[in-house]
């Protein structure tokens, strides 16, 4: 499976809001400067994702974006999904009446991939990615006090 550049971005642009949560709000602008990416294009993202109620906006001086709720309480299958613009973690219902044993090979496997995808992105939150990020910027090391 491969995720396209609009979905990349926007998990991009919210693990960026998930670290400033309690900060508040970030603009457009500052989004794209943190991770690289097209202001434009980041955009017409962040309005997807307001739309799909992940993102609150305000405008102003002052405003930006900001989760519309706590990042343990958003799933990455939730915004893969909405970013994707179709549910890229249903299987096909399809099947063919004559298939060769290679290609039922193929699709058992092809099946059992997209279940370890929906495992993955339906059990791990926005907080629970950061905090992997976090640990991977500490070198993997986790210390405990």
């Amino acid at each position: 499976m491969q995720l396209s550049k609009r979905t990349q971005y926007g998990i991009r642009a919210m693990v960026c809001l998930a670290d400033a949560y309690q900060r508040g709000y970030l603009q457009t602008k500052e989004l794209a400067a943190r991770e690289g990416l097209p202001t434009k294009f980041l955009e017409s993202i962040l309005s997807a994702l307001t739309r799909g109620k992940f993102l609150a906006s305000k405008i102003g001086a002052s405003g930006g974006y900001r989760l519309a709720r706590a990042p343990r309480d958003i799933l990455i299958s939730d915004i893969v999904n909405r970013l994707e613009g179709k549910k890229i973690t249903e299987e096909d219902a399809e099947t063919f009446a004559q298939e060769r044993p290679g290609e039922v090979a193929v699709r058992l496997i092809q099946a059992q991939l997209s279940g370890a995808v929906r495992g993955v992105l339906s059990t791990m939150t926005l907080a629970q990615l950061a905090e992997q990020i976090t640990q991977q910027a500490r070198g993997g090391q986790m210390y405990y006090i």
